[in-house]
């Protein structure tokens, strides 16, 4: 049906009047907030549910895949400058919590953005976006029960100990024998009286990741791309065993957090 060229009009005074009332800078044509940030997964089966992904040269179920985030920060002339996550079910102000895998199948039970609580006109102003992945120490090692959402998520903690994991990645291949394979980064090496005491002193190993990401497109609506096949890159998960709080020293563990330091596993889309 067409629209009469009056009507047509009319809609356009419409919207103009309703730029004048809200501003130009609060309306959004896609549907993002300021500072609101997605992550896409790569190499992901859109149309398979639970979530099939290519790693190397073969296809994986992706059972769990999950990360913490902490200390946004980002870089104008210059200076590095503290920004805070939007309080949501899935941030705190200095933490946040993504997961993926049942995107398709238990869509509230996953997330696949960050949302900084800023302005777009402060990103226009930022040439670096800094964070960390995974968890102060004070807040790792604290009980989850008595910790705020996303970080008491039973699934993404192992105990007082060691703490939370800040990365887990969980795959396995359909089949008889349905061969399985984990990546669970977190604090290795925490010494304290028992599994369920907090350590005094931080562990051997932190094994927190910083990431410094350019900024320099001075664009708001960019999107962050995640590769998993980069995380595990060189490491043969048909025949490697799973490194679950192991030492990075050990072997496969050793190349996992080379690859997350190293490789570009994270980066603008």
């Amino acid at each position: 049906m067409k629209i009469p060229f009056r009507m047509k009009a009319v809609y356009t005074l419409l919207f103009a009047a309703l730029l004048t009332l809200v501003g130009c800078d609060v309306i959004n044509l896609k549907g993002r907030e300021a500072g609101e940030i997605p992550f896409k997964l790569v190499g992901v089966d859109t149309g398979a549910c639970p979530m099939i992904m290519s790693i190397g040269q073969q296809r994986w179920n992706i059972d769990y895949f999950g990360f913490y985030l902490s200390k946004p920060e980002v870089r104008i002339d210059g200076k590095w400058q503290r920004v805070k996550f939007k309080q949501t079910q899935w941030q705190t102000p200095n933490e946040a919590l993504l997961k993926f895998h049942n995107k398709c199948s238990n869509p509230d039970d996953a997330n696949s953005k960050i949302v900084l609580d800023v302005s777009e006109e402060l990103l226009k102003l930022a040439t670096n976006l800094r964070f960390t992945m995974g968890l102060p120490f004070n807040v790792n090692h604290a009980d989850p029960l008595t910790q705020p959402t996303p970080l008491n998520d039973k699934s993404m903690f192992l105990s007082r100990q060691n703490g939370h994991r800040f990365l887990r990645l969980d795959v396995s291949k359909s089949g008889k024998e349905t061969p399985k394979w984990s990546y669970h980064l977190g604090s290795v090496g925490c010494a304290s009286e028992s599994a369920s005491t907090a350590p005094e002193k931080s562990c051997a190993f932190t094994n927190r990741v910083e990431f410094i990401l350019p900024m320099t497109q001075l664009d708001t609506d960019l999107d962050l791309e995640v590769s998993v096949s980069n995380i595990v890159a060189q490491v043969d998960i048909n025949e490697a065993e799973s490194c679950v709080f192991k030492s990075p020293e050990t072997k496969p563990c050793e190349k996992l957090i080379h690859n997350l330091v190293y490789r570009p596993w994270i980066k603008w889309q």
